[in-house]
């Protein structure tokens, strides 16, 4: 009878050691799962790589866990980079994002279409287009124009742990496996006075940068402020620029009085400023404010911004591939 209630405690004891194994088995494997999405999630790299992560720090360092993620993602881009170096970038995004009287234009290309859509070469795209708004510029004050400054892509840092735009961009090569250059970032700069408005066609952007293949930028000044608003009028001009490929600011054309005597139309967002006067419009005009304009072409742009109480300081225009140098400002 002792015998065998010895034997019932023994299997019962291995039993109970038996399910805490698989409790504590269950626990581990969990948290191994938790701690690769967390990795994941901060990091953006393979769940291959993240486990390798794990197993070298184990689950009580996922701080140094990352810090080796990104430190191999850059030596394992650096390698990539020099393999794929040689590799024409044909395809690409230009991006722009405007505060105050500054504005910043980058062209970043790829090799593929396929990765120019891609989520995560937009991200690179809106990350290194946010550090040349935010990089300084020598000291002085603009009077009339813009000044446009070709950012120093070696000193350029990110808001991603201040890390160099150039590493960032290494980066992404190693993790989209296709060779990446800067072929632009430029910071413009406007008298203090001026307000700079942004556009890019086709919208293919972030909620906070605008990318497509082509860019525009406008300077506005408004000296008496109607209903219409101000960014309205900036976000049609720029559309102007775009579709209508100005080239250079120019001056007004003259208006020529005519005898006959005109009854003012009926007030409207576009022509509520006729008054009897016309100009004549050259339909191949790439003068800013002698061209038709877009959106009602009886109009010059200059006649249509004026009515709105504005001026047009200056422009800028870009496309995709219309690089400034030969060379990547990488290099």
């Amino acid at each position: 009878m002792i015998a065998s209630r010895q034997v019932i405690r023994s299997v019962l004891r291995k039993s109970s050691n038996r399910l805490c194994s698989a409790n504590v088995v269950a626990l581990t494997s969990g948290s191994t799962k938790e701690a690769l999405k967390e990795l994941r999630r901060k990091t953006g790299y393979s769940y291959v790589n993240c486990r390798k992560a794990l197993n070298e720090f184990g689950l009580d360092n996922l701080d140094e866990a990352i810090k080796w993620l990104k430190k191999r993602a850059i030596e394992e881009g650096w390698e990539k980079a020099a393999k794929l170096g040689d590799r024409p970038t044909r395809q690409g995004i230009v991006s722009v994002i405007t505060k105050g009287n500054k504005a910043a234009v980058v062209e970043l290309n790829c090799e593929t279409d396929f990765v120019s859509r891609n989520e995560d070469f937009k991200r690179l795209v809106e990350d290194v287009t946010k550090a040349v708004l935010r990089a300084t510029h020598r000291d002085g004050t603009i009077t009339h124009g813009f000044e446009l400054l070709n950012s120093n892509i070696n000193s350029l840092k990110t808001s991603e742990n201040g890390m160099l735009v150039k590493d960032l961009i290494t980066k992404a090569i190693g993790r989209l496996g296709e060779n990446i250059t800067l072929s632009r970032a430029q910071l413009i700069l406007a008298p203090p006075d001026v307000q700079l408005f942004g556009y890019a066609h086709p919208k293919e952007g972030t909620d906070r940068v605008c990318m497509g293949r082509y860019v525009s930028v406008v300077g506005l000044k408004r000296s008496n402020k109607t209903n219409f608003p101000t960014e309205k009028l900036g976000f049609q001009l720029c559309q102007h620029v775009v579709g209508m490929r100005s080239l250079t600011l120019g001056t007004p054309l003259p208006v020529k009085k005519i005898s006959i005597k005109n009854e003012v139309p009926q007030d409207d967002e576009i022509n509520a400023f006729y008054n009897g006067e016309v100009t004549h419009i050259d339909e191949n005009e790439t003068q800013l404010l002698r061209q038709s304009f877009m959106l009602n072409p009886s109009q010059t742009v200059h006649e249509y911004v004026t009515g709105h109480g504005a001026s047009i300081v200056d422009f800028y225009r870009t496309e995709l591939s219309n690089n400034v140098n030969e060379e990547s400002v990488q290099s």
